[in-house]
């Protein structure tokens, strides 16, 4: 078997550590995944409201309304989703912001004229609404549902921008001239011709297909994705591929969620917080919410089984040292303590305990044992499994499956922990047989 390991290891090492080393690395999928985590702090702040909100408690709606004296709840809790409305609603313009600042910063341009320019695109591109009082930008075109064309309009508009500069057609102003004066001026061509660019694909579309831009990026980009990423096999195939990247040391939700799924999950999350709002059933099961809370329980199943089994001294101080931070989903303590990363004992439960946490969530919810994630509470990464169980499901049945998960992941762990802790043992009294004889 310790052979069969060390060759399979080996294997992949030398034909999957290069490629997936070069996706992390890669300017686009960086700029992306820093845009995303630039946007998580808004979504955890919109959290807050819409969680005092909606807590499904009718005792505490109908406390609040009255103390209020308001007609009824949606009074109040129209007034705390204002925060929501400012910040997950028009969440594709804080992605777009950031992810393009991040891509203008990697290529030391002009990193405030390359971001303003990239909104600037954006927005050509957004179809607007008219009415009686004037045009306005529907919510969706600016939300969750706009991502995908963001995070394009992000990278293109940088890229026509960069290389315009870098042909040097820009306005130059003499040497005396303030950088503050004449950074702005040797910015317009290059935005002019990106900003442009964006126009006449908006005019085309028009003409020819009477459709616009969010709705053709949706259609043959979004909704492939939303189809592979919102499902379980898409989902068990893209954890299985970030368990192994974690594995070879290499960070694989930086890689796999950070980086290419977030956008995906963001988007069926939003669709989720939108039907909750309303008062209706969230419509999917796959979401931001589902990864994070469930389909993430795999390794702390490692710390259960080491407090659980261990005798090893060295096994028994990292349960110590790793316990407390794992409780906060900190997986590093335990990932370079044990070590599980390289270590073909571990390889197993490693790769596959997220998986197997995931099937069972999903058929947890899809046979309504437990309501499904509202969408509503973007918790930080750090929350503690039961409570964020309770507060993304708004049940008790959300924390009482988290429980389920943690028990079938530590079963899964123990006979792996027991076989390298008996190896450590050993070693350990051989070292202590060795103080003595010396």
């Amino acid at each position: 078997m310790k052979e069969f390991f060390r060759k399979f290891s080996e294997v992949l090492e030398s034909k999957l550590m290069p490629v997936a080393d070069k996706i992390g690395k890669q300017r686009h999928l960086a700029a992306v995944k820093d845009g995303m985590l630039a946007y998580v702090p808004f979504t955890i702040i919109a959290s807050v409201f819409l969680i005092i909100a909606y807590i499904p408690i009718p005792a505490y709606e109908n406390f609040i309304t009255s103390i209020l004296n308001v007609e009824n709840a949606g009074v109040w809790q129209g007034k705390l989703i204002y925060v929501s409305n400012a910040t997950m609603d028009v969440g594709a313009l804080y992605v777009l912001i950031a992810a393009t600042y991040s891509l203008a910063k990697y290529y030391n341009t002009d990193k405030l004229q390359a971001t303003l320019t990239s909104l600037a695109a954006f927005l050509v591109v957004t179809p607007y609404v008219f009415g009686d009082n004037g045009g306005n930008i529907p919510m969706t075109k600016v939300g969750a549902q706009a991502m995908f064309l963001a995070i394009i309009v992000s990278i293109v508009s940088v890229e026509v921008y960069r290389k315009i500069e870098q042909k040097g057609i820009v306005i130059k102003m003499p040497a005396a001239v303030p950088p503050a004066v004449a950074k702005p001026f040797a910015s317009i061509i290059p935005a002019f011709i990106s900003i442009t660019l964006f126009y006449i694909v908006r005019l085309i579309l028009e003409i020819t297909m009477s459709s616009d831009l969010f709705t053709v990026i949706n259609t043959i980009v979004g909704k492939p994705l939303l189809l592979l990423g919102g499902t379980l096999p898409g989902m068990v195939i893209a954890l299985l591929f970030e368990q192994l990247l974690w594995f070879f040391g290499i960070h694989g939700g930086a890689i796999v969620s950070q980086g290419a799924m977030n956008p995906i999950w963001t988007v069926l999350e939003d669709a989720n917080r939108v039907a909750s709002i309303a008062g209706e059933v969230p419509p999917n099961i796959i979401s931001l919410s589902f990864r994070n809370s469930f389909a993430s329980i795999g390794v702390i199943g490692a710390i259960i089984a080491l407090v659980i089994v261990a005798k090893s001294k060295q096994y028994r101080e990292v349960g110590k040292i790793a316990a407390v931070p794992y409780a906060f989903n900190i997986g590093e303590p335990t990932l370079f303590g044990i070590p599980l990363m390289l270590n073909p004992i571990y390889f197993i439960p490693l790769v596959i305990t997220p998986a197997i946490s995931t099937i069972i969530a999903y058929f947890a919810f899809v046979t309504n044992l437990v309501p499904l994630p509202t969408g509503l509470a973007q918790l930080p990464w750090t929350t503690p499994p039961i409570i964020s169980g309770y507060l993304v499901t708004g049940s008790i049945r959300g924390a009482l499956l988290q429980l389920v998960l943690l028990v079938t992941v530590t079963l899964i762990w123990i006979p792996f922990v027991k076989m390298a802790d008996r190896g450590l043992c050993k070693e350990e009294a051989a070292f202590e047989a060795e103080k003595v004889l010396n």
